[in-house]
């Protein structure tokens, strides 16, 4: 209960975190499903063991394991890219036609 009151409360610190979209989050769950995919895949598909000495060692699963992470993160930040280029984020800053300064944005 405490929760649901605190979170109703404006924020004071403005460079705090926002909540995610309703988008970023669904591509978020998109991005770790291909990433347990590929991280099933590729070792059964090719063999890694090979490309790293360190790998040979490692079980299958290890490898898997490794692999859907590091595809996950690559993932992660070619959609956060996309979206920063797709959605810049507003200026906090506003200027009028002429260059003057005109304040902050309200939120």
């Amino acid at each position: 209960m405490g929760f649901r009151i605190e979170s109703g409360r404006p924020r004071r610190d403005k460079s705090a975190s926002r909540k995610a979209s309703g988008i970023g989050m669904i591509l978020i769950f998109i991005v770790l499903g291909v990433s347990v995919a590929l991280g099933w895949w590729i070792p059964l598909n090719y063999d890694v063991r090979g490309y790293l000495p360190f790998t040979s060692t490692w079980s299958t699963r290890a490898i898997q394991l490794v692999t859907g992470v590091v595809a996950f993160i690559l993932l992660q930040f070619i959609i956060v890219l996309i979206q920063g280029l797709l959605f810049p984020p507003q200026p906090e800053d506003q200027y009028d036609q002429d260059g003057l300064y005109i304040g902050k944005r309200e939120k």
